[in-house]
């Protein structure tokens, strides 16, 4: 399998996403300037001044990640894979892109088993969508793409947005405490980031972003369990749709090990599908 990426395109689409993250979620100054903010910060902290519940926290203006070798290509085929999860729960406010990729590529720099769950789901995820099998190893991380001297992390490779850039959390914990008003706020800015990183497969982590995206779909139909092909802001991709891979009950887990159930189960066959699916119709 050949592997090559195009960098400068991609440099094109983060520039393009910087200006509308610039103009309607976080501007240059750290200021959050998305004119939602406080119909979101108002539905998830306006009833919690009850001396009784736990102190919570919003956290404004979280952007996304995009690889820099995000415009991928896979013996011809184009590869562009986009993870959506719900938010970061993290109460640090005013994240940038450029943020947002360093703390990605920091865990990149991390063995597979010091990463947290979400991570590791994230890891073997992506090695599914490059034809891989899911696994701890290193090398099975790497990417040789056509001129570019040095291997490629995996990590650098792809983008990943969440449906809400804002957290509200109890303070001092990843307990969220965000609601359907912040999914709907945040929708058109999902909608502007897919149409202008134009993802060929979306992951999807968790039941309520495949709600909530849902909501953003349309010509949706679908290819297997878990996998429709939709029109998301005039963007036509493949959406696979799965649990978080943090998720709680044993049954539904994905990230802590690569030999759980759902893993093999669920997410193998389901991208395996995908990556079949879009080589047919290059």
């Amino acid at each position: 399998m050949t592997h090559a990426s195009d960098p400068v395109v991609t440099a094109s689409r983060i520039a393009q996403l910087d200006q509308y993250m610039a103009e309607h979620v976080l501007a240059p100054s750290g200021a959050c300037v998305c004119r939602r903010l406080g119909s979101c910060r108002e539905s998830a902290l306006g009833g919690r001044r009850s001396a009784s519940r736990p102190e919570a926290a919003f956290a404004a203006g979280q952007l996304s990640h995009v690889g820099h070798h995000y415009d991928l290509v896979l013996d011809g085929v184009p590869a562009r894979t986009l993870v959506i999860a719900m938010e970061t729960g993290r109460a640090r406010e005013g994240v940038t892109l450029k943020q947002r990729h360093a703390e990605v590529m920091q865990s990149a720099g991390l063995a597979f088993t010091a990463r947290n769950p979400h991570m590791r789901g994230v890891t073997s995820a992506l090695r599914l969508a490059v034809g891989r099998e899911p696994g701890p190893d290193r090398a099975g991380e790497l990417l040789h793409l056509d001129g570019v001297r040095s291997p490629v992390h995996l990590f650098d490779a792809y983008a990943m947005a969440n449906m809400r850039l804002c957290s509200a959390v109890v303070s001092g914990t990843t307990r969220s405490l965000g609601n359907a008003t912040m999914s709907r706020n945040c929708a058109p800015h999902l909608a502007a980031t897919i149409a202008i990183l134009q993802p060929t497969l979306c992951i999807v982590q968790g039941v309520e972003v495949r709600k909530s995206l849902t909501a953003i779909m349309s010509r949706r139909r679908e290819i297997a369990p878990h996998l429709v092909q939709a029109s998301i802001a005039g963007v036509d991709t493949l959406v696979a749709a799965f649990t978080h891979p943090s998720a709680m009950r044993l049954t539904d887990h994905w990230g802590r090990l690569t030999s759980v159930p759902y893993l093999h189960g669920t997410v193998v066959p389901t991208i395996r599908t995908a990556r079949r699916w879009l080589q047919q119709r290059s």
